[in-house]
């Protein structure tokens, strides 16, 4: 689910669990999962949400968003063409 855009965007290190790489991660509850955004005030966090780690460290804790900045600006990288994405 992650790893073809990733690689498609050029963007080394990224889309997979491995150890090296870059890993964002969330963990949602998909029984309480929602959007509650609406037109009128679409700046809204969505619920069921608990846990957002980025680049190993938590930005998001049972729900609530933490003080960590561990994102950072993506630039695409040169990568060979993956094996299963070549038609051939």
């Amino acid at each position: 689910m992650t790893s073809l855009p990733a690689h498609r965007f050029g963007l080394a290190d990224h889309g997979e669990l491995r150890e090296g790489a870059a890993a964002d991660i969330v963990i949602f509850n998909p029984d309480t999962i929602a959007d509650t955004a609406t037109y009128e005030d679409p700046r809204q966090y969505p619920a069921g949400i608990e846990y957002v780690i980025v680049n190993g460290e938590i930005a998001v804790e049972h729900g609530k968003q933490t003080t960590a900045r561990a994102g950072r600006l993506l630039r695409r990288s040169a990568l060979p063409a993956r094996p299963e994405a070549v038609e051939g």
